[in-house]
Formats: C-alpha cells, sequence, structure tokens
C-alpha cells in the first residue's frame, strides 16, 4: 500500500475475528465512515480526508482483502462484510455514522444500511454499484475477464488501460491513482489480493438492490460524477426514483471517482448534506 508521510502518520490497525484492519481517521464531531471500492483502499479518498476531517470525526477504513488489511484465504460474501463493519463500527465506539460509499464500497454500505438500519444515520452513495441487474451471460464474461490467473497477468499496461476510464480526464490525480496501482503489482500479498479481487468482482455483480432501496429510511445523497462511464448517470437516476428520502447531485467534469476529480465540491455536497439533513444536530446532544 502507497501511502503519504501525511497520511501514514494518522493510520491506525485493530483486529477483528483475527483479521487486521487498517483505517485512517481524523477529526472530531459527526462520524464518516469511509468506504473504497474495487482496487481500492483508503487512499481512494485522499483529496478529501483532511478537508472533511475538519467539520467531522473521519475514519476511512481498508476493507478486508484490500490495502493494508489482512487478506484471508476465506469466502467473502456479503454477511463477511457486513459482520466486519459493524464489528469495526462498534469497536471503534462509531455511534449511527454517515456511511460514505464509492462504487463497491457504496454496496457494501447498502448492504450493512439494510442489516442494521437502526445504526446509520444517512448514506453517501459515491457513483455506487448494486444499481442495475446483470444477466447471467455478463456475469458468465465478468468472472472469465477478472479471472484470478487474469488478475495475476496485471502490469502497468493493463493497468493504465483499465484504470483511465476511472476518471474523466487527464490529471495530476489520475496519474497518482494509476502509480498507487502499479505499486500493488509488487506486494508480497499481492496473490491473496488477487484471490480477495475475484471474489469481490463476483459478489459486487451478483448485488441489485431495487426492491432493498424502498425500505432505507435514512437520508441519502446520491453523488455521480457526471462523465462517469462505468456506472452512468441513468442508475443513480432510477435509485433516486426508489429511495424515499434521496437526493442526486452530479459534480461536474467527474468520472468514477469524483472525490479524487472534484474534491473541493465533493467535500462542499457532504457538508451541506449533513448539516441540511439535521443530522450534525447530534452534536449538540451531549454525545
Amino acid at each position: 500500500m502507497s501511502t503519504s508521510p501525511r497520511s501514514a502518520e494518522r493510520l491506525h490497525t485493530c483486529e477483528i475475528a483475527g483479521n487486521r484492519i487498517v483505517y485512517w481517521e481524523k477529526g472530531s464531531g459527526d462520524p464518516l465512515v469511509l468506504i473504497h471500492g474495487m482496487f481500492g483502499d483508503h487512499l481512494d479518498w485522499e483529496t478529501v480526508l483532511e478537508p472533511l476531517a475538519e467539520s467531522f470525526r473521519v475514519v476511512a477504513i481498508d476493507l478486508p482483502g484490500f490495502g493494508g488489511s489482512s487478506k484471508p484465504r476465506i469466502a467473502y460474501t456479503a454477511e463477511f462484510f457486513v459482520e466486519t463493519l459493524h464489528a469495526f463500527l462498534a469497536l471503534l465506539g462509531t455511534q449511527q455514522p454517515v456511511l460514505v460509499g464509492n462504487s463497491f464500497g457504496g454496496e457494501i454500505a447498502i448492504l450493512y444500511a439494510i442489516a442494521h438500519p437502526e445504526n446509520v444515520s444517512g448514506l453517501v452513495l459515491v457513483s455506487s454499484g448494486g444499481f442495475r441487474l446483470y444477466t447471467e451471460d455478463e456475469k458468465a464474461r465478468i468472472k472469465e475477464k477478472f479471472c484470478i490467473a487474469n488478475l495475476r497477468l496485471m502490469n502497468p499496461a493493463i493497468n493504465e488501460f483499465v484504470f483511465a476510464g476511472v476518471f474523466a480526464r487527464e490529471s495530476e490525480q489520475r496519474r497518482r491513482y494509476i502509480e498507487k496501482q502499479n505499486a500493488k503489482l509488487t506486494r508480497e500479498d499481492f496473490p491473496e489480493y488477487t484471490e480477495a479481487l475475484f471474489q469481490c468482482m463476483v459478489l459486487a455483480f451478483n448485488l441489485y438492490f431495487e426492491e432493498e432501496l424502498r425500505s432505507i429510511t435514512s437520508p441519502v445523497l446520491l453523488l455521480w460524477g457526471d462523465s462517469d462511464n462505468v456506472f452512468p448517470r441513468t442508475l443513480a437516476e432510477r435509485a433516486l426514483s426508489l429511495l424515499p428520502e434521496a437526493r442526486l447531485q452530479l459534480l461536474p467534469q467527474a468520472g468514477h471517482a469524483p472525490q479524487l476529480e472534484a474534491p473541493g465540491e465533493f467535500v462542499a455536497a457532504v457538508q451541506d448534506f449533513v448539516r441540511s439533513s439535521f443530522l450534525g444536530l447530534r452534536s449538540d446532544s451531549g454525545r
């Protein structure tokens, strides 16, 4: 896991069910728990961590199987991620956080909100998965394309091809993101990472939340890059029509990781969402 010295100062570890969990933490006030996407870790949020920590208690987790966290050879199921996240929040004493999830992280946030609605104040779903029903043929092609053998063949040239599409334009953040992906290729735990990654890819493309969305009553912000080519805005618009209490905000000139391409707009949108949803009033309750 590549990290900057400034970021590393805020890194912590804990143990859950025998697995090491790495996370970044800073700030006080209402808790925001940031959950990265596929191929990611806490550095998927690096441009917004410090700015958000000026207003909130920010925790950015490396999910099991990713980043600096353990990569056990187990079944990476929806239940496993929900149970891990529940234990993690309890260990940190984060009461009713706002869960902020990007892509696959959005799916994990939704799963948790469905399982533990009483423990979630709100959701910020950032170019989230889970809003498209894939055919069996599509799932089979995904399993073939991202099989473990192919994942272990990844190299800088393949990374450039695969991850360039995450971004709407050339930028320093795009360059840094691909550099971080390249750094993972030489990690000692790369074989275990590819095994976890394959399972998570299969899980992600099997999750579809159309009926479940209707049961989520906490406030939801759908935060999307207006040039997202991975999950286009039409998926967000469909989710918006199903969620009881939600709003959609598009971030300009941003792709599938808008927190990296439009960090200022991203932070402002999250701050406005928390304040306008009256979630910040919990800070006055003596908690």
